[in-house]
């Protein structure tokens, strides 16, 4: 097994950790829609059997997106506020912990922003280093699937068999949020990648295996994916 190691670079902060497995982080959302579409009493669309009633809480791949990796998570209370100017202000009760910092908008002249967000780029702090086996690199973004969340993280990958820095997360603030963002909430999530030589080639339609995968999918009524595609992932 790979071993992901996480070293604190501050003797108080390593009291503090603030990374765990995605499946700590399901949203509630999730956990409380429904599998199958409200009112029915079937899997299958009667007059359309083709197709399922079942919702995308049984779609593996939106699960293994929300839970894959690790994810690093906010260690304290961070208030959000609009001064006067219309510009947010965030703060944190902590005289001793910089939650946030801040980018010049300089360093960003030309990249896009979404349109829904501040126009000023934050950093989440981080005080760990990630350190991976040789060869693998991660990919840090957004928490995959979380739209509710009131920012936006930069995805980034950082080759970590070598950089023994930590890595700050770069974000977008959401215009609508004001508020608290809690303590826990995720904030951007680690995936690896192994880095490797890849090449393309276009192979011809193979009708026999397009019908064998066909039925091989149709063949089961529920999690057709899951029965007979997924495999297990494990991050402890």
């Amino acid at each position: 097994m790979n071993i992901f190691s996480i070293v604190a670079n501050d003797p108080v902060d390593q009291h503090f950790p603030n990374v765990l497995p995605s499946t700590n982080f399901v949203p509630d959302w999730y956990k409380k829609s429904s599998q199958n579409f409200p009112e029915t009493k079937t899997e299958l669309i009667i007059n359309k059997p083709v197709i399922t009633t079942s919702t995308y809480k049984k779609c593996s791949p939106f699960l293994d997106a929300l839970t894959s990796g690790y994810m690093v998570y906010t260690t304290c209370d961070i208030e959000v506020t609009i001064l006067d100017s219309g510009q947010p202000y965030m703060m944190w009760r902590s005289n001793r912990r910089t939650a946030i910092t801040t980018h010049d908008n300089v360093q960003w002249e030309g990249l896009y922003k979404p349109e829904d967000c501040h126009d000023f780029v934050y950093k989440w702090e981080n005080s760990f280093i990630f350190n991976t086996p040789s060869g693998y690199s991660c990919l840090f973004n957004h928490p995959l699937n979380r739209f509710d969340l009131p920012f936006y993280t930069l995805s980034g990958v950082v080759d970590t068999d070598g950089y023994n820095l930590a890595v700050k997360f770069p974000f977008f603030l959401k215009k609508n949020f004001t508020g608290i963002i809690e303590k826990n909430t995720p904030v951007a999530q680690i995936n690896f990648i192994k880095r490797e030589n890849w090449d393309r080639e276009f192979l011809p339609f193979d009708e026999t295996k397009s019908i064998i995968n066909n039925e091989r999918f149709y063949s089961k009524i529920k999690r057709s994916y899951k029965n007979g595609f997924w495999n297990k992932k494990v991050y402890k």
